[in-house]
Formats: structure tokens, sequence, C-alpha cells
């Protein structure tokens, strides 16, 4: 969060922003802020208090001008009064607040998240972006959401992946939201699962070759667009027989 100074430790060859350095001017997110150690909650709360952070490994402090949001979805209030997030901080970053009710109980905003998803999973893998079933949004508006969002954007990708671009339907569901019992679709979630890991393998194959096409054939900065390692990326090259 705060950078390092060069030489500051081994291995520091040069000096380095750390991201509260680096969005000075703006805006900083803080997400799941609800898991920072109690050690680093005070170091947070300096920063906030001060305005002001100071590198690892340099005696100057740097004055910064930022906007901090945090997130969680975790009860902080009751984290304070277990002595598990302290309360100075609490009220430091609990100036302003919105509270975002669980999907279960916005539904109206299901089909809007969808299409965000759907369009974002069609330009990853190189699809064209998929429709939705009207039964396949009957299904996904009766279903609980417990996994919230992210639990959603599982879903889509899954979706997006097995309807190949075209329109989604109930069989491209998980089974909990086909309202179906485990022991009767087992299979059927097996055979997803099998085309589900066929189309991902495909699906990685193409965005290696289109990499490569776009490094000129340079494996190393092909390597570097993935963000892989030169050694995973030969494994892949090889695992695919791209030469």
């Amino acid at each position: 969060m705060f950078g390092h100074e060069k030489g500051a430790f081994t291995g520091a060859d040069r000096d380095h922003k750390g991201l509260f350095e680096a969005a000075d001017g703006g805006t900083i997110f803080l997400d799941e802020i609800g898991e920072l150690p109690l050690g680093a909650q005070v170091k947070l709360l300096r920063v906030l208090e001060n305005r002001e952070i100071r590198r690892v490994g340099s005696p100057a402090s740097l004055p910064i001008d930022i906007r901090v949001v945090a997130a969680t979805n975790r009860d902080l209030g009751g984290m304070v009064r277990a002595g598990e997030f302290r309360e100075d901080l609490y009220y430091r970053l609990n100036v302003g607040l919105i509270e975002l009710p669980p999907l279960r109980e916005r539904i109206d905003d299901l089909e809007l998240l969808c299409a965000h998803f759907l369009a974002a999973f069609a330009r990853r893998f190189a699809l064209e972006r998929p429709t939705l079933a009207p039964d396949v949004v009957a299904a996904l508006q009766a279903y609980d959401w417990p996994g919230n969002v992210r639990e959603l954007g599982n879903v889509m990708e899954r979706a997006s992946i097995l309807a190949r671009g075209g329109e989604i339907q109930l069989e491209h569901l998980p089974s909990e939201l086909r309202g179906s019992p485990a022991s009767s679709s087992l299979q059927s979630d097996e055979a997803a699962e099998s085309e589900l890991d066929l189309s991902l393998r495909t699906a990685e194959r193409e965005q290696i070759r289109r990499a490569l096409d776009s490094a000129g054939g340079r494996r190393v900065l092909a390597a570097r667009l993935l963000g892989l390692s030169r050694r995973t990326l030969y494994r892949k090259l090889d695992k695919y027989g791209i030469r």
C-alpha cells in the first residue's frame, strides 16, 4: 500500500510507488476492509488522519490528497464490539455510508447485471453476446442468490461458455437454479461440466494464439501480455500443440 525506497530490502533495486501514492489526486478503493489485520489498521488510520504516507525504507513522509472508498460484507459495528476492528478507524471511514442490499432484495437489478456480465464475457471469450431465454430470466429471478452478485457472475460466465454466443437456455444453468433435484440432474450436470471444460480449453487456446499473433510470435512478450510466466506459457504451448 505504501511503496518502498530503493535498497529498503533485498531485491528492492528501484523506488516503487505504493497504491496510496499512485492514487494521489484521485480515489482509492479498499475492498473487504473488514479483513484488514489490526496491525495494518493502525497504519491505515495514520494515513487517513495525517493525509501522508511513508515508503518502506524512507525517513520522509509524502503528502497525499485522496478520496477513500471502502467496502465490506461484514458487520463492522459488531467487529468493533468484539475487538476485531478498531473503533477509531471505523468512525474515520464511516463518514458517508451506502448500504447495498443483497441481490435477492433488488431483483429488479438482475437483468441489468446479467447484461453487464454477458457483455464482459463475450469480449473475453471472443464470442457473440448471448441472450437469455424467457424461462432462464424467470429462473434467475426466482433464485435466492446466497452468493450474491459474485455468484451471478459465476453463473453468467458458465452459461456464456456453454451457450457459445447463442441463446442461454435452462440447460446451461447449474441444477440449483433449474429447480431440479440433485439426484435426477447428476448425469446432465456431469455432461455440462465436461462440455464446460472443453469450452474453457478452446477459449484458452484461442487466447494464447491471439497473444502470440499480437506479439509477432515472440513468446516472452506473449507471456507478458497474458500475465503468465514464461514457463507456464511454454507448458501450455506444449499442452495445446501450438508451434
